[in-house]
């Protein structure tokens, strides 16, 4: 992660920049991407942070996109007028030569200026990317954490243009799972927003974010243990197979939701039901079960 403000303490990192992509980005979505599509090759992106990007929280972002990524909070510029705010820009990035932003760009007090105040005081290149749609849909963060707060899981993943993830340590579960249930791996949530409380078919990948390790399949719960000792967990138990869990992070990738959650009278009836959102993950997911 690196703060904006330190660029004006590194002169040939800044220098080299020509253009910037402006935005919270909290998501990196496709309307994110198509931002990110308009930059040269000498650009970068500046993530103006208001303190709620958590459907892809900054220390996460740098992996889905090749620029430099370069963070900043609302407040240093909160306050700045459009020929501030642009002089500010420059004093950074002296080489600056475009500007990129979303049709629906504001900045400055009360968010008053648009992006034609850009171009009264920056002398290059100012570049508006156009609403994206999905299916006639707008593409944005507000409809992404709606449908994930509804569990439409499914629907979000097309409009990030990925699978929707959370990552965090690997920690400890109640120990219940593996004794007369179903082994888990159970996971602390870093910073990402929740989708809502159930059961869901997806993928778990152990250690850090990396394209070449596996993803392997899971049932993934999400919500309070009801049926047990009542607290909040994020756990997902991997399909056919057994593996000793060295790792100390995960990442749980989320393909659809199966069920709400709900309290089942006694264990068995709650292994019953946990053997059929197995079969039911095996079926969305279409992996061959040898079980």
């Amino acid at each position: 992660m690196l703060s904006f403000l330190s660029l004006a303490k590194n002169s040939k990192l800044a220098n080299s920049i020509t253009s910037v992509a402006l935005g919270k980005f909290d998501g990196l979505h496709l309307g994110h991407q198509a931002l990110f599509e308009k930059l040269d090759e000498h650009g970068a992106i500046l993530c103006i942070e208001q303190g709620c990007g958590v459907l892809l929280p900054k220390k996460y972002r740098d992996f889905y996109v090749k620029f430099p990524i370069f963070h900043i909070g609302l407040d240093v510029v909160r306050y700045q007028n459009d020929k501030e705010f642009v002089g500010f820009l420059q004093s950074v990035l002296p080489n600056l030569k475009r500007i990129v932003v979303g049709y629906d760009f504001r900045f400055g007090k009360d968010r008053f200026y648009y992006t034609f105040d850009l171009s009264k005081y920056f002398k290059g290149e100012v570049v508006v990317v156009n609403e994206v749609f999905y299916k006639k849909l707008s593409v944005h963060s507000g409809l992404i954490k709606e449908l994930l707060l509804n569990g439409n899981v499914k629907q979000a993943s097309k409009f990030l243009g990925r699978l929707y993830e959370i990552r965090g340590d690997i920690i400890r579960g109640q120990g219940l799972g593996r004794k007369e249930l179903y082994a888990t791996i159970n996971l602390c949530n870093d910073g990402f927003l929740l989708p809502q409380e159930g059961v869901y078919a997806g993928y778990i990948q152990l250690g850090a974010q990396s394209q070449s390790t596996p993803k392997y399949p899971a049932v993934i719960f999400v919500g309070n243990r009801l049926s047990t000792d009542k607290s909040f967990s994020i756990e997902g138990h991997l399909l056919g197979m057994q593996l000793e869990v060295k790792e100390k992070e995960a990442g749980f990738y989320f393909v659809k939701k199966i069920r709400n959650n709900r309290k089942f009278d006694n264990l068995e009836s709650l292994k019953e039901q946990i053997c059929e959102d197995i079969k039911e993950t095996y079926r969305i997911l279409k992996v061959k079960n040898d079980g």
